[in-house]
């Protein structure tokens, strides 16, 4: 699979969000160095976290309009139709949190969460008012990603608190 060229086609309307493709990015990166899935699941994985934010900057339009997005660019790179609706039923349920997810959407998932953390969007979020980092942290499924989340954000906190001296 080649991620780079998904990336290049997504890359328009991508740019179009709050972050750009720089989230899309960082989601990425973190679910290939902290949360890896088998093999014959990465193709999934990395897919629908490429196209997780395609549709727009609302729940509703990346719920909408990124599944047809994304199975037009995926028809056009000859993917079977079965591939495509799992991709499109992960993205279009992305921001949900089910009871039994599958590993590419716990990597997902997991990853898109922690990125709130990082240095690039932790000022956009911690910015609103009453935002409860605690319930973000308890909403991540995996103990590893729990575990880095707290660091990030002990590490923010930290950061911040200088700044304000």
């Amino acid at each position: 699979m080649d991620t780079d060229k998904l990336l290049e086609l997504a890359k328009p309307y991508l740019e179009k969000n709050d972050f750009g493709i720089a989230h899309t990015q960082r989601v990425f990166e973190i679910a290939k160095q902290n949360f890896p899935v088998k093999p014959e699941l990465q193709e999934l994985a990395y897919t629908s976290i490429i196209f997780h934010d395609i549709g727009g900057c609302t729940i509703k339009d990346q719920y909408e309009k990124g599944p047809k997005i994304a199975t037009n660019i995926l028809k056009k790179l000859n993917f079977p139709e079965s591939f495509i609706k799992q991709v499109c039923e992960i993205i279009s349920s992305h921001h949900e949190h089910p009871d039994t997810p599958s590993d590419p959407f716990r990597s997902l998932y997991d990853s898109d969460k922690l990125v709130m953390f990082s240095p690039q969007e932790y000022p956009y979020y911690n910015a609103r008012e009453g935002f409860d980092w605690e319930k973000i942290v308890s909403l991540i499924y995996t103990k590893k990603g729990q575990d880095l989340a707290k660091t990030s954000l002990a590490q923010r906190r930290k950061e911040q608190n200088k700044l304000e001296q």
